[in-house]
């Protein structure tokens, strides 16, 4: 477990020194899920590929939060990631609705970092579009967690500010 932690603060370092500008705003979103696997089918000695959904709930730091589900197809060779390649929904408390691209490679099956994109969305958040983030997850059994940080501009801050102001 101890490993483990050491390796989360080291991803999580990775992250907060990689993403640049002094001018963006830190957008962070920390979120939770439970995976579930779909189907794994070993493609040799060595390769395995699965295909898996997680479904959860997450919070940002601008006061916002919602739930929030995914899939993905994973390639893993001798328990490290090669590929991993994905879709997610994000639906907030408002419920206005962004759609992400993610992917990883090269990493351990259990933790790793990787990069997100949004790719469509609500209409009021439509400026989001193209918005890159980092994220890092860590698994324990088949519970994720997540910490996600994109450097945005004040134009996406006020539109993601706006969420938590206009609850359902």
């Amino acid at each position: 477990m101890r490993f483990k932690l050491k390796q989360l603060t080291i991803v999580l370092l990775i992250i907060f020194v990689s993403c640049g500008s002094a001018k963006a705003f830190d957008y962070i979103v920390e979120a939770h899920g439970k995976r579930n696997i779909i189907k794994s089918y070993p493609i040799s000695e060595d390769k395995k590929y699965l295909n898996f959904i997680i479904d959860g709930t997450f919070t940002d730091n601008l006061g916002n939060y919602g739930v929030w589900d995914s899939a993905s197809i994973l390639t893993l060779q001798n328990k490290n990631v090669i590929n991993l390649q994905g879709y997610g929904k994000s639906t907030y408390q408002n419920n206005e609705v962004i759609y992400t691209k993610g992917f990883r490679n090269k990493q351990e099956q259990q933790s790793g970092v990787g990069n997100v994109e949004i790719v469509n969305a609500s209409k009021s958040l439509m400026p989001l579009l193209g918005m890159k983030c980092t994220y890092a997850v860590n698994f324990y059994k088949e519970n994720a967690y997540l910490i996600q940080k994109c450097k945005i501009t004040e134009k996406q801050k006020k539109i993601l500010s706006n969420i938590s102001k206009k609850k359902e």
